[in-house]
């Protein structure tokens, strides 16, 4: 993105749908002209206060909207914005945008260019506007309160943290390149390698986890089993429609069929999987292949064990069973009844194990209720910790832990033939730059670019 911040931009901040209200946002230095020179109501317009006005553009009323103007720095971008709420119907919206939209020195909007100004004018940190995408796109309750959390700073501040402890041994290690004779001294110093390796553990801990992650992306929940075990009937019984096809054939599924569920406010990918068997088929061969990866990938396996074979569960599916992230569905105690425990020793595993007719909705309840507290055991630190969002976040960490290491190992084996405070202050350096990125406080475009490719217009 190339646009310069001088321009004024406009777009439609409110979704692409027939609603009973759109917002129009402009901003930039020629905002308020363009909007008063088609809201006559507005012309006098104090900042932060409701006008009632027609829209004219050419002579004719176009619409009644509301106007509301904010004067810079008090604004979400921080420079002059006005708001005009029209009606909703897509050929006033569309007519509203055009009249702001011909007025001089006003173009349409660029894909996050709201918020990327918000940014480089100081308003919010990369973060922040990050969180903002996050809680525009939340589908629960949790993805709520994680981009909330996120939008309030809590993960600019643990950056910004970061950053500045490892600044401050920036500024005690050049100390000995400002007095060469001390450098040995200084650098003895335990406080530095103490602050090192502080930094260290810190980074390294919050790598430790993906629950911020997967918490934004959706944990991934596969059911596995033998063939006809139940495993489309129990999709169909998650997710509350005939998602997969049920039938009596053995092989039926051949693809990964997904479907995204709310699980005790967290985001669900649930995954049904082709049966687990040998095969001649070259198809059935590709979809246990698949089931297989899912498998391998799954933060939970509920496997399902048809109760006429209980408690016998077939080798394959053993194999992708871990405690912790499994739960055994034993499947059609309609026609064979079983009675269960509440836990097996499956292997030399001691799993949660349910007994069930998924034939009945009655089912359904047991069921969300074991899959929601492995969730929340799994996954509840996202609900209360500042945590990784996105990969960028990850790899920024990453990349300062390598350049921590390096100097950490300067300091251990120091050479002799180079000036240890040099190469130790630019490993520090670059630790630190990499930690900048994510907030943005390396001014870098390429990494604005990155984060805002990713915004829809009115934002």
């Amino acid at each position: 993105m190339n646009s310069s911040l001088n321009d004024t931009i406009a777009a439609v901040a409110t979704a692409p749908l027939p609603a009973g209200v759109a917002i129009i946002r402009l901003s930039g230095i020629q905002a308020w002209n363009a909007a008063q020179q088609i809201c006559p109501a507005f012309e006098e317009g104090a900042p932060r206060t409701a006008y009632y006005s027609n829209v004219v553009y050419d002579g004719e009323t176009l619409d009644h909207a509301v106007v509301i103007g904010f004067k810079a720095p008090a604004s979400f971008t921080g420079q002059d914005v006005v708001e005009i709420q029209c009606h909703g119907g897509p050929a006033t919206v569309q007519a509203v945008l055009a009249a702001v939209l011909s007025q001089q020195g006003v173009r349409h909007a660029e894909a996050g260019e709201f918020t990327r100004r918000a940014v480089l004018n100081g308003k919010m940190d990369l973060t922040e506007a990050e969180g903002l995408a996050d809680l525009i796109a939340a589908e629960t309750e949790e993805q709520r309160k994680q981009a909330l959390r996120q939008l309030d700073g809590a993960l600019g501040e643990q950056f910004e943290k970061w950053r500045q402890q490892i600044m401050a041994l920036v500024a005690q290690v050049e100390a000995g390149i400002d007095f060469p004779d001390e450098e040995l001294d200084i650098l003895a110093d335990e406080g530095i390698q103490k602050g090192i390796k502080t930094v260290i553990d810190s980074l390294q801990s919050s790598i430790s986890t993906d629950a911020g992650e997967r918490l934004r992306d959706g944990f991934r929940v596969v059911i596995l089993g033998k063939p006809n075990a139940g495993k489309s009937t129990l999709t169909n019984l998650l997710s509350g429609k005939e998602t997969a096809i049920v039938s009596p054939i053995e092989g039926t599924t051949r693809d990964v069929v997904e479907t995204h569920l709310n699980i005790g406010g967290f985001p669900v990918v649930l995954a049904d999987t082709a049966g687990l068997r040998q095969s001649e088929d070259i198809i059935e061969q590709e979809g246990v292949k698949r089931a297989t990866r899912q498998a391998e990938q799954a933060d939970i396996v509920i496997a399902l064990v048809d109760a006429a074979e209980w408690p016998n569960v077939d080798e394959t599916v053993q194999e992708y069973l871990q405690e912790g992230k499994s739960l055994v569905l034993v499947t059609k105690t309609d026609v064979t009844p079983v009675k269960v425990r509440e836990t097996a020793k499956i292997g030399h595993l001691e799993l949660p194990v349910l007994a069930v007719n998924l034939q009945e909705f009655e089912s359904l309840e047991p069921i969300l209720e074991m899959l929601t507290e492995m969730v929340r055991k799994k996954f509840g630190k996202a609900r209360e910790s500042a945590l990784l969002t996105r990969q960028r976040h990850r790899q920024a960490v990453m990349d300062a832990l390598q350049f921590l290491a390096q100097a950490k190992g300067l300091l251990e084996n120091p050479r002799p033939d180079v000036s240890l405070s040099e190469l130790l202050a630019q490993d520090l350096r670059s630790a630190a730059n990499s930690i900048g990125t994510v907030t943005g406080h390396t001014g870098s475009e390429d990494v604005l670019d990155l984060v805002f490719s990713t915004f829809c217009i009115g934002k």
